[in-house]
């Protein structure tokens, strides 16, 4: 059981401090957030959202995002677990 990244079996996730939430529309990833703010919530987690960013792809045209009053910084590309992901849905090494 694990994940497995760059050929190395990692037994589990629970101590990471980065999640991505990848959804086909803005409306499900607000109810993902909802979600994850719920169980954070249940355990004393809070999220920071300061430094949460939001990624579209390529094809989606500008749009501010606020969550919870605050606005949500738009990347163009972002590391996430050693792998560079960006908005024209490539995956770099």
């Amino acid at each position: 059981m694990g994940v497995k990244i760059d050929d190395k079996k990692l037994p589990h996730l629970r101590y990471t401090g980065d999640i991505v939430l990848i959804t086909p529309n803005l409306s499900e990833a607000e109810r993902m957030l909802a979600e994850l703010g719920k169980a954070y919530g249940k355990i004393g987690f809070r999220r920071n959202l300061t430094n949460t960013m939001f990624m579209r792809n390529g094809l989606v045209s500008y749009a501010q995002y606020t969550l919870n009053g605050t606005n949500i910084s738009d990347c163009s590309s972002q590391l996430y677990l050693g792998r560079e992901i960006s908005m024209m849905n490539d995956l770099a090494p």
